[in-house]
């Protein structure tokens, strides 16, 4: 009896759930999001929580010919990287965010993100030729 019930109890569970009705939608009419994720480096994105989760911070690494000039990479097809920098109060990305954009950078390494007064933050940025770097450290916003 107990073998029946649960059989029954499982196959109303799982005959329930399939009640979710699953929608594809075409986007790529949306050319600017289009062209960014089929640029995503998803290797290589940074995490940092900030005011101890107040806040979190993600950069993205995009290849970025839009950002690149005509005739940068003389003879090759290289492009220079823009980093994507989104910022959301406790994780929820409903609510509110920002979204930056750090554009026209030759082999970009972040170095640091450090808090700055409340919903300021910092990021410190190294990048350029391999004998010719360069640190710039940028001040951004969050969401408040």
């Amino acid at each position: 009896m107990k073998k029946t019930i649960t059989i029954l109890l499982l196959m109303l569970f799982c005959l329930s759930c399939k009640a979710q009705k699953v929608v594809v939608k075409d986007i790529s009419n949306n050319v600017d999001m289009n062209y960014l994720f089929a640029r995503l480096d998803s290797k290589d994105i940074f995490n940092q929580e900030l005011w101890n989760g107040g806040q979190y911070v993600k950069v993205f690494k995009i290849s970025d010919s839009k950002a690149t000039p005509e005739k940068y990479f003389e003879g090759t097809d290289e492009v220079l990287t823009s980093l994507i920098i989104s910022t959301v109060p406790d994780g929820d990305y409903y609510t509110n965010s920002k979204l930056y954009k750090i554009e026209g950078l030759c082999n970009p390494t972040i170095l640091e993100i450090k808090e700055e007064e409340q919903f300021r933050f910092s990021i410190k940025i190294e990048y350029g030729a391999f004998n010719e770097r360069e640190v710039e450290v940028f001040e951004l916003v969050g969401v408040q």
